[in-house]
């Protein structure tokens, strides 16, 4: 595992905030995306981390949802502001809604919930056989859109290994998708245990959109494709361990009117499913438009 900070971004530092003093507001700071533009991964990871830090009087209640929409883009050089709002706390639930904005310009809102759970009925879905992340090469695409920045951009903060298509385990005419190992550079440290769904949630942001994109034979460099996530959803299911490798397997049932959804889910290296996840983002041709 990489640990050598000064070449890639420490993974638990991009969910840290700071709390404002006098209420529940928090501040963050951003890592900047391709053309400065904010990773929004980075606002949901700092989203939950700003909620989580207002139950602590329920210390033995976890996120187990997030429903999040992105609103307008943001200016990564510049902190983000996040204000929580304590909607209930019951006697098994805690709810809050987490507003991010700069200025009196909102990014994005979140709504989250939090539980005690107890012993119940248990299922999951098997992830099936793919190969082990240790025999494939890897991932030097961090990114294949240019940035401007001549810091490490949000992606240095993972190792990827892409599983080839050709040892995908999907059925034939089944619908744009891919599997991915994930794994952080660098290590928690002395950072809190409680970080961990946050790191999480940022991490299913990484590679979401890319079944679709290269679903259709397309990358982000192709001229005249704009994207953008619009709204994402995360199920925590079991407490994951990005120090390890982490399989997350994606796929596309839908795409049309410049719209494209993706569901994916992520299992630990033994097979125990950790969450659950849905995002849809836009995904607008120029070229395509202008054939009509």
């Amino acid at each position: 595992m990489v640990t050598d900070t000064a070449a890639v971004v420490n993974l638990y530092e991009m969910v840290r905030v700071a709390r404002v003093e006098g209420g529940d507001r928090f501040v963050g700071d951003l890592v900047s995306g391709p053309f400065g533009r904010i990773f929004g991964g980075q606002l949901i990871g700092q989203a939950v981390t700003a909620a989580t830090a207002t139950t602590t009087l329920y210390s033995e209640r976890h996120a187990h949802s997030l429903h999040a929409y992105f609103l307008r883009k943001g200016d990564a050089s510049r902190p983000v502001t996040y204000e929580v709002d304590s909607v209930r706390d019951g006697r098994s639930f805690s709810v809050r809604s987490v507003r991010a904005f700069q200025d009196d310009r909102v990014l994005l809102t979140a709504t989250m919930s939090f539980h005690e759970a107890h012993a119940g009925l248990t299922h999951q879905v098997d992830r099936g056989g793919y190969p082990d992340p240790d025999s494939l090469p890897p991932d030097k695409r961090l990114l294949d859109v240019p940035t401007d920045s001549p810091h490490p951009g949000h992606r240095s903060a993972v190792e990827i290994r892409r599983i080839p298509p050709a040892l995908y385990p999907t059925a034939q005419g089944s619908p744009p998708g891919q599997a991915v190992w994930i794994r952080s550079r660098t290590q928690m440290g002395a950072h809190s245990h409680s970080l961990v769904p946050a790191v999480l949630a940022l991490s299913t942001d990484f590679t979401v959109l890319e079944s679709i994109v290269y679903g259709h034979g397309l990358t982000f460099a192709t001229p005249g494709l704009s994207i953008a996530s619009l709204d994402h959803a995360v199920w925590w299911h079991a407490h994951g361990n990005m120090e390890d490798w982490l399989l997350y397997i994606q796929s596309s049932p839908w795409a049309g009117g410049e719209r494209g959804l993706v569901t994916g889910r992520i299992y630990d290296r033994g097979g125990k499913l950790l969450a659950s996840v849905a995002q849809e983002g836009l995904i607008r041709l120029e070229t395509t438009r202008a054939a009509k």
